[in-house]
């Protein structure tokens, strides 16, 4: 399927229903429609948000699903050269495509081990609670998560409790895109 006037692009995006979220691949870009790649389960006239990195986020409806192809088709006509702006500064960090999956955690440190609990994760890191302030900007930790191991990383920031954890090899999407799945 080709998009009349669309952008071809390779980006991490991240599709929301009413009751999910998962990754996706943005393969194609138009005003009026994009062309993505995801493993969520979807239908024809399905409403859903389309998010690309920085925040920038569509609403669109399920124009086809054809095994893991999907057209989104926007609900109004969307600026392709605002969008892309949005992906290009949106490289990484803070504004990486961010699902929001709250699950304890625990994280190793040289000082012992410390519960926390995750708020959200992304392919190049995780966001933590730790109320009980062990966690130091720049302290080089391991973080386990069930069901994706053990995790080398570096507290990058912090603001009040929370805490920002970078890991040092990041995830693979599919890795990520296939726990997300399991975790319903």
């Amino acid at each position: 399927m080709e998009i009349n006037n669309a952008v071809t692009i390779l980006h991490v995006g991240k599709l929301v229903t009413a009751d999910r979220e998962r990754l996706c691949v943005v393969h194609s870009l138009a005003s009026k429609e994009a062309l993505i790649r995801t493993t969520l389960p979807l239908e024809s006239g399905q409403s859903v948000t389309l998010v690309l990195r920085n925040g920038f986020t569509v609403a669109a409806v399920v124009g086809f699903v054809q095994g893991e192809q999907v057209l989104l088709l926007f609900e109004g006509q969307m600026s392709t050269s605002a969008m892309l702006a949005e992906q290009r500064n949106g490289r990484g960090g803070r504004e990486a495509i961010r699902l929001h999956i709250t699950m304890p955690v625990s994280v190793a440190m040289p000082g012992g081990d410390c519960s926390c609990m995750m708020q959200d994760i992304s392919l190049s890191g995780v966001k933590v609670v730790d109320e009980t302030g062990s966690l130091a900007v720049g302290a080089e930790v391991q973080i386990s998560i069930e069901g994706l191991g053990k995790r080398d990383a570096t507290v990058c920031w912090h603001k009040e409790y929370d805490f920002g954890l970078q890991f040092h090899v990041p995830l693979g999407f599919k890795l990520l895109d296939q726990w997300t799945a399991q975790q319903g």
